[in-house]
C-alpha cells in the first residue's frame, strides 16, 4: 500500500449558511507543521470527509459504475463491453484501484487528526465531537473496503515512513471488530443531529443506523456471524426510539427534489454526501455528478444534461405494486425529446428504456453545468433504518408486530396514503379511437369521485390511437371512481376508466407475513423498491448469498423478453461469476506490496 507523507488539507474560513463545509480550495500543509488551533483541526477533519466527494467514491464512481450491476440496474450503453459496470474486468481495473486508493487516503487523514486529537487547546467539547467524527469516518472507510473487498489491511495509525509497504490485510471478522468499536466509541462523542441541523455531518443518528448497517453485513455473508442480528437490531432501535427527532417525509418524490435545491430533512435524510456549486468560472466547489452520470438520459444543458448510464431491469420494475408511486419517480416513465426539453411517455410496454429517475436535474435551483451538479447523494434514510429494524427483528424474533409495522409504515409511504389518502391508481383505456395525432394531442379530464384534487394525465398515440394515458398527479382523496373525459385533438371514439386505490392495500397481508421466510422476502423487496439506486443493492444481495442467483435471474428474463436493441442489457449477468462477489485488490498495490497476496479467490 503506498504510504502518504502529506496530509491534503481543505481550509475553511467557516460555515456558509447553507452550512456546506466543503467549498473552498485544498491546501497542503506537512502534518508535523500543523493540528496547533482549532480551526486548524477542523480543517483536517474537512479534508477526512472531502474523500467522501471524491469522482472515486461517492462523487461518481461508487453509483455509476461500481454498483451498477444488479438486479435492479444495468449499464445503458451497448457499446460497453469491459469494465466493472458489466462484470468484465481484472484487477488493473481503475475503478477499482482508485476506489481503494481514496479509501484509504481517508483513513491516512482520519488518523493524523486523532494522532493530533491532544495538540490545541480547544473546549473538550468541541475535541470530542472532531474524535468522533474522525473515528467514525475511519471506521466507515474500513467497511466501504472489507465489504468490498473482504481481507483488508486495518490501519489505525498514521502511516510513519515513505517506504512502509509490507502492510498485509488483515481477516474481515477483526476489521469488522475494530469498525465497530470505532463507531460506538464515536457515538458518545458526536452531536445530536437536532444540534447539527443538516445531514452533510456525522450525527448520533448518523452512526447508530450505519452501526445497524454494518452488523447486518457483518451477520451475512461471507462472515456469517448471526449473533449481529441482535446488534442490528438494538441499533437500528436507537434511532427509531428517539423521539421526535425522525420521521418519514410524506413525499416520496421530495426528498430527492431536496438533494437537487441544497434543502435539509434531517427527519428523513439522517446522511448524505455533500456537494456544492456547479463548477462554473474558477471557484473552486465541491460539485459532485448526482443526476449527470445517474439521471434521465438528456442533452439539453438547460434542462440539466445527463449521460443516462444507469436504467432499471424488469426485475425492478415488475417488484411495484399498482398504486406504488415510488416507481415512477425512482424509474422515470418518460424521455427527453433530442435536445429540448420536450418530454415523450413510455409506453407500458418499454420497460428497457427507462432511467433512473431519483436524480433529476430539472429541480436543481444553481445554474446548470453540463458535468457537474450540487445534488447530494443520500448514505442514510430513515426509510430504510425501518427496513433493518424489520430485517434484524424478523430474525432474531420472527415476523414481530414491530417488523410488520416498520415495513408497513414505509409502504403507507409509498402509496401516498398519508399525504393523499385514496388516489386514481390507474387509467385504462378500453377504445384507443381513430385518427389522433402526436401533434395534436386530446386532453384528458379526470372529474368527480370525491377527490379534493383532481387527478391529471397525458395521452401516448399510436397509429393514430390513444394506446396509453399515464397519469401525471394521481390526485387526492378520492370516494369513489371519477370519471375520465377525453376531448380535443383530432381524432375522436377514445373511452378510458379510471381505477381508485383500497383502503388499506397498502398493509401487508397474512400470507406475507406468516412465516420469517415470508417476512424476508417482503424485506428483500421492498428494500429493492425503496432504496433503488442509492448504491447498496449490491451488498445487500451479497450479504444474503443471492448476488448470483439474482443477477443470473435478471439476465435470462432480459434475454427471453428483451427487444433485439436491448439484450445487451444481460451482459453483466450473463459475465456473473462467483468472483465478482469480493473485488480483486488492484494490481498496482500487490505489485508495491507483496504482502498483500494472495489475492480473493478467482482474482
Amino acid at each position: 500500500m503506498k504510504a502518504l507523507k502529506y496530509l491534503s488539507i481543505l481550509l475553511i474560513i467557516g460555515f456558509s449558511s447553507c452550512k456546506k463545509f466543503l467549498d473552498t480550495k485544498p491546501t497542503t500543509a506537512a502534518p508535523e507543521y500543523y493540528y496547533s488551533t482549532e480551526s486548524e483541526m477542523n480543517a483536517a477533519l474537512t479534508g477526512v470527509y472531502d474523500v467522501m466527494g471524491s469522482e472515486n467514491v461517492y462523487g461518481n464512481s461508487i453509483f455509476t459504475r461500481i454498483t451498477a450491476a444488479t438486479d435492479e440496474s444495468y449499464y445503458q450503453r451497448n457499446t460497453q463491453s469491459t469494465g466493472i459496470q458489466v462484470l468484465n474486468f481484472d484487477a488493473s481495473d481503475t475503478d477499482v484501484r482508485l476506489l481503494w486508493k481514496s479509501l484509504y487516503e481517508g483513513i491516512e487523514r482520519a488518523n493524523l487528526v486523532l494522532a493530533n486529537i491532544n495538540k490545541p487547546a480547544m473546549d473538550e467539547t468541541k475535541r470530542g465531537a472532531i474524535e468522533g467524527e474522525a473515528l467514525f469516518l475511519r471506521a466507515y472507510y474500513h467497511f466501504l473496503l472489507v465489504s468490498n473487498w473482504g481481507d483488508v489491511p486495518l490501519i489505525i495509525k498514521p502511516t510513519s515512513s515513505i517506504t512502509t509497504t509490507d502492510v498485509a490485510r488483515t481477516p474481515a471478522k477483526e476489521v469488522y471488530n475494530q469498525i465497530i468499536a470505532d463507531m460506538t466509541k464515536a457515538e458518545g462523542l458526536v452531536k445530536s443531529i437536532s444540534d447539527i441541523g443538516f445531514g452533510g455531518r456525522v450525527s448520533k443518528s448518523a452512526v447508530q443506523g450505519i452501526l445497524a448497517r454494518v452488523n447486518l453485513y457483518m451477520a451475512g455473508a461471507p462472515v456469517n456471524d448471526v449473533s449481529r442480528y441482535a446488534e442490528a437490531l438494538k441499533w437500528a432501535r436507537k434511532v427509531v426510539s428517539t423521539v421526535g427527532l425522525h420521521s418519514l417525509n410524506n413525499d416520496y418524490k421530495q426528498i430527492f427534489i431536496n438533494y437537487a435545491q441544497d434543502k435539509y430533512d434531517v427527519k428523513e435524510s439522517i446522511w448524505e454526501v455533500e456537494f456544492w456549486g456547479n463548477r462554473i468560472g474558477n471557484a473552486y466547489t465541491e460539485a459532485g455528478r448526482v443526476g449527470n452520470t445517474n439521471g434521465i438520459l438528456c442533452s439539453n444543458e438547460k434542462e440539466g444534461y445527463s449521460y443516462g448510464f444507469i436504467a432499471a431491469t424488469p426485475t425492478l420494475f415488475k417488484l411495484y405494486e399498482a398504486g406504488d408511486l415510488r416507481r415512477d419517480w425512482a424509474i422515470a416513465p418518460f424521455k427527453y425529446v433530442g435536445a429540448t426539453t420536450a418530454r415523450t411517455n413510455w409506453t407500458p410496454a418499454e420497460i428497457y428504456q427507462r432511467n433512473t429517475g431519483k436524480f433529476r436535474r430539472e429541480y436543481e435551483l444553481l445554474e446548470k453545468q453540463k458535468n457537474y451538479t450540487p445534488e447530494n447523494f443520500p448514505l442514510l434514510r430513515y426509510a430504510d433504518v425501518l427496513l433493518m429494524l424489520a430485517e434484524a427483528a424478523n430474525y432474531v424474533d420472527g415476523p414481530t408486530t414491530e417488523a410488520i409495522d416498520a415495513i408497513n409504515q414505509v409502504r403507507k409511504r409509498a402509496f401516498g396514503k398519508v399525504l393523499a389518502g385514496e388516489q386514481v391508481r390507474s387509467i385504462n383505456v378500453t377504445n384507443g379511437g381513430t385518427g389522433y395525432l402526436a401533434t395534436n394531442l386530446p386532453t384528458v379530464t379526470i372529474s368527480g369521485g370525491g377527490a379534493t384534487r383532481n387527478a391529471t394525465a397525458t395521452v401516448t398515440i399510436t397509429s393514430g390511437k390513444i394506446t396509453a394515458i399515464t397519469l401525471t398527479d394521481n390526485g387526492a382523496f378520492y370516494t369513489s371512481a371519477p370519471t375520465v373525459t377525453i376531448s380535443g385533438g383530432a381524432g375522436s371514439g377514445a373511452v378510458a376508466t379510471a381505477t381508485i386505490s383500497v383502503a388499506n392495500d397498502e398493509v401487508l397481508k397474512p400470507a406475507q407475513t406468516a412465516s420469517k421466510a415470508a417476512l424476508l422476502t417482503v424485506i428483500k423487496n421492498e428494500r429493492a423498491k425503496e432504496l433503488c439506486f442509492e448504491a447498496l443493492r449490491r451488498n445487500d444481495l451479497i450479504r444474503w448469498g443471492d448476488f448470483m442467483t439474482n443477477i443470473q435471474s435478471t439476465a435470462a428474463e432480459i434475454t427471453a423478453g428483451a427487444p433485439t436493441a436491448f439484450k445487451y442489457a444481460a451482459l453483466a449477468g450473463n459475465n456473473a461469476n462467483v468472483r465478482h462477489l469480493l473485488l480483486p485488490v488492484p494490481l498496482y498495490e500487490t505489485s508495491v506490496n507483496p504482502a498483500l497476496l494472495p489475492n480473493n479467490t478467482g482474482w
